[in-house]
């Protein structure tokens, strides 16, 4: 556990179900330990975000106080950065929510879709997050590091005693760059900048024309720059200058700029005048003693005095060059990147240490060898090219760049960049330098990123991206090639279990195991790839549907008789394989069709195969119930819900508080209205309704304690909210309930929940245990649609409820069947007898109304006391006892 990444997560969503449930997902990561911090709020989030360290945020786009797009931009430093990478969680379709958060920042987000496959993916967004945050600041380092590289070459040329410039070539003259060495003339150093032609404005008169032709002959010609001249200093001095350049050209041969070196030549200037000097006088000497030989005696002797002071002389020169050259060679040799000039020939003419270091060989191996029979190897063999030079263009005017493969003396190889340069010397090719730099570590990590973007860390198979793009290939060739091919989705039938009862490793372990195996059972050509978590899919290419389907059943059968053992335990597992033939359409809809068939194969009993075909109406049936569910989460995103309200009349003999119950109404986009009885099913199936349970009580909380806050407690009205048995049997939900009236400092009795009695009965337990702490809180509690068994009354005996609607059947017609009213009259009699007031529901008409008071029930609801009104019509007159504020 020790060696286990440890990732500290921010997690911020108002619903608790849905922070369980991710933080369900994050530990199947076996991969990295997760230190979790929740938030409830946004505004939690950013305080903890702000005083705590987080490697990532897990953002819910709907909070209570503010949206996530709002989180974010209160998030944003000044820089206009995230401190924090964030992963945002939308509903469904909610694209411009997505593209907003991205544009604030976000680096990733997931849709919370019906099935909640986000889940699965939330492990892999949040490691790919982090991967892709530790990648940006490697590559901030590397940037850092290659400013100061760069600080230190230029500090390097700065300390070159030559003149370094870099000149336009627009403008002869003109510099775009000059090293601190010019102030050696005397003049500011911003001064050369200013001047419109640069150097050229100090050449003596007598230098000027012909240093300008030949300025303009580079620029123009691109030929190497070579001349002699002299600059005049700011006191009116005279110094000679040599002056090598040449034209920088991209990539793509475009000259760029001028790049030269002025290399100051005052003293070997005069050294070479002092030597014509004195060959021009030996000449009259001899000269002299030729014309004079009786007279040369002492003549002679002068002149070989002459001659040695002129050989010290010229050993001093000498000397003062060998100099100049170990001081360039030694610039050349402190280099990084390994520097070659060659010969016209391609022989080696030098070499500095750092290719030396690079391909193992000494100076004195390396200088004179044909350099593309020393190191470079054929493109397609592990052998040095027949002859010499062969495909590699050092001498091209433009220059060459390309990567190859070079031999080490000792027979190893390596991939480098190598960057060819011709030399020319008054326009005439003389040679050429080779710059090499080691490429194994960029050629190493491109390979294994280009791996890891494909595959599957777990199991090793091809993951999503690389099967929709292998996918969209075999879909491009049906344009061409009428081949027929399929798509089999595989879920594994008993996946939770073994990780819920050996762990994790386990999971991971029968993931690995099962992968390998149904990968030797498949042709070379076939693709298997994991999807995420316990859900495979299968490209068969070149095979007909009902091939697909022998081999789905083939790979069932495979999986069925493979047992996984894990320690002292043995399971067996399953496989259900939803069929799908790759046709023309879109990669996402070909994959719904089989995720829609391996769910049928699921439906149908496990451990199956079913093959998804035109107008099934199961995988129909399964797909509107996917819409409905996209729908719903969609709704909740976009608050299109609305609440209406129902009273519940109190008859003549009932005394007691005002009584509503909250209904659900779903707003269509045009407007219209969908009841509860359309979308609660779907909700029911797709794990939505404790949600849209919570959303309704944060409404009707809010309004009780908007409205009721200072109401006497014998004055309250009765708020009636439906509760479903998920929610009430639901971890945390009595917390959040508490949570709820305390933070909006509502009256507990005023809200009054509602559940089905049916319901009760299959989670007995733990439905008393969540009403017996709600009533602690001071809620009240209903039981709707109750019936006449005996058993229901002896399981309501032991409850304390406040109340009992009669079931709707035995309402209906009430006033033409006496059995109804027999039936009804036992039910509140022994209600009252339990102390329990009664409701009689369905009351749509005045007959059904004088039956309930003849039998002494206490409420009545129906369209006969009033049909339901929208929730912003409700008003309540203010009741004896409560204040005005």
């Amino acid at each position: 556990m020790s060696n286990i990444p440890i990732i500290r997560l921010l997690l911020v969503d108002d619903d608790r179900v849905d922070r369980l449930a991710c933080r369900r997902s994050l530990a199947q990561d076996a991969t990295h330990q997760y230190v979790i911090r929740e938030a409830e709020t946004g505004r939690q989030g950013l305080e903890l975000a702000r005083n705590e360290r987080f490697d990532c945020i897990v953002l819910d786009h709907h909070l209570p106080d503010f949206s996530g797009v709002e989180f974010l931009a209160e998030l944003v430093e000044e820089n206009g950065e995230l401190p924090i990478p964030v992963v945002m969680l939308t509903g469904t379709d909610s694209a411009q929510v997505a593209v907003e958060a991205l544009k604030r920042g976000a680096r990733d987000y997931l849709v919370k879709d019906a099935e909640q496959a986000f889940l699965r993916w939330l492990p892999a967004a949040v490691i790919r997050m982090l991967r892709e945050q530790r990648i940006i600041q490697e590559k901030v380092a590397a940037e850092k590091r290659l400013r100061e590289a760069e600080a230190q070459y230029r500090t390097l040329v700065e300390q070159i005693p030559a003149i370094t410039y870099i000149a336009s070539l627009e403008t002869p003259g003109k510099l775009l760059y000059i090293n601190p060495q010019i102030q050696q003339l005397g003049f500011p150093f911003e001064k050369w900048f200013d001047e419109p032609d640069g150097l050229l404005n100090r050449i003596h008169p007598d230098d000027r024309e012909r240093v300008i032709e030949a300025y303009a002959k580079t620029c123009e010609q691109h030929v190497a720059l070579r001349r002699e001249y002299r600059l005049l200093t700011r006191d009116g001095r005279t110094r000679w200058f040599l002056d090598e350049g040449n034209v920088v050209c991209d990539e793509a041969g475009r000259p760029l700029f001028l790049q030269g070196v002025l290399v100051d030549i005052t003293e070997d200037k005069e050294t070479e005048q002092e030597l014509e000097y004195y060959r021009r006088r030996l000449e009259d000497l001899v000269a002299q003693r030729t014309t004079q030989l009786e007279k040369q005696s002492e003549i002679l002797k002068a002149a070989n005095a002459n001659l040695d002071r002129e050989l010290y002389e010229r050993r001093r020169v000498e000397t003062a060059l060998r100099q100049s050259e170990a001081r360039f060679r030694l610039l050349l040799d402190s280099v990084g990147e390994g520097i070659l000039g060659l010969d016209t020939e391609g022989a080696c003419t030098f070499v500095n240490e750092a290719a030396l270091d690079m391909l193992g060989y000494t100076r004195e191996e390396f200088l004179g060898q044909n350099i593309a029979q020393k190191i470079y190897r054929d493109a397609n063999q592990e052998t040095r090219p027949a002859e010499a030079g062969a495909g590699y263009d050092f001498f091209s005017r433009r220059g060459h760049r390309s990567t190859h493969r070079l031999q080490r003396k000792d027979g190893s190889s390596f991939h480098a960049e190598c960057s060819s340069y011709p030399v020319l010397v008054e326009g005439r090719l003389t040679g050429a330098v080779l710059l090499l730099r080691d490429a194994t570590e960029l050629q190493v990590l491109a390979q294994k990123l280009s791996y890891q973007a494909s595959h599957d860390p777990l199991t090793g198979l091809v993951n999503r991206t690389e099967l929709e793009r292998r996918m969209a290939r075999v879909l491009d060739g049906t344009r061409k090639d009428p081949s027929e091919h399929a798509l089999c989705y595989l879920d594994l039938d008993q996946f939770k279990y073994v990780n819920d009862t050996c762990g994790h490793a386990a999971g991971d372990e029968l993931l690995r195991s099962l992968s390998a195996l149904l990968q030797s059972k498949l042709r070379h050509r076939d693709t298997l790839a994991r999807l995420g978590g316990d859900e495979f899919a299968l490209l068969l290419e070149h095979c007909s549907l009902d091939q697909a389907q022998s081999i789905a059943i083939e790979l069932c059968e495979i999986v069925r008789n493979f047992h996984f053992t894990w320690e002292d335990k043995t399971f067996p597992i399953g496989v259900s394989i939803g069929v799908a033939a790759l046709r023309n359409g879109d990669i996402a809809s070909i994959l719904s069709a089989a995720d829609a068939a391996c769910y049928m194969a699921k439906e149908k009993g496990r451990s199956r195969v079913h093959v998804s075909k035109p107008h099934d109406a199961g995988i129909a049936e399964r797909r509107t119930q996917r819409e409905w569910g996209a729908r719903l989460t969609r709704a909740m995103d976009e608050d299109r819900f609305r609440l209406y309200y129902q009273p519940v009349s109190r008859l003549a003999r009932a005394t007691g508080r005002p009584h509503y119950e909250i209904l659900l109404r779903l707003v269509e986009k045009d407007g219209s209205l969908i009841d509860p009885g359309a979308f609660m099913p779907v909700a029911e199936r797709y794990h939505l309704v404790p949600a849209i349970d919570r959303w309704v009580l944060r409404k009707v909380v809010a309004h009780i304690a908007e409205k009721h806050r200072q109401t006497a407690p014998d004055s309250l009205p009765v708020y009636a909210v439906n509760l479903s048995i998920a929610s009430l049997t639901e971890d945390h939900f009595i917390e959040f309930v508490r949570q709820l009236l305390t933070v909006h400092g509502a009256p507990a009795p005023a809200l009054c929940f509602e559940i089905v009695e049916s319901a009760t009965l299959t989670h007995r337990h733990q439905a008393r245990q969540s009403i017996q702490e709600l009533k602690a809180l001071g809620c009240l509690f209903t039981i709707k649609n109750f019936n006449s068994v005996i058993a229901s009354f002896d399981h309501l005996n032991t409850w304390t409820v406040d109340f009992l609607k009669l079931d709707g059947s035995f309402i209906q017609n009430l006033a033409e069947e006496p059995i109804k009213q027999a039936v009804a009259e036992a039910i509140n009699q022994a209600a009252h007898a339990m102390g329990i007031q009664t409701v009689g529901q369905c009351a749509d008409s005045e007959s059904i109304l004088a039956v309930l008071q003849e039998l002494g029930v206490d409420y009545a609801q129906g369209d006969a006391v009033k049909v339901p009104r929208p929730w912003e019509e409700m008003d309540i007159p203010m009741a004896i006892g409560q204040t005005k504020g």
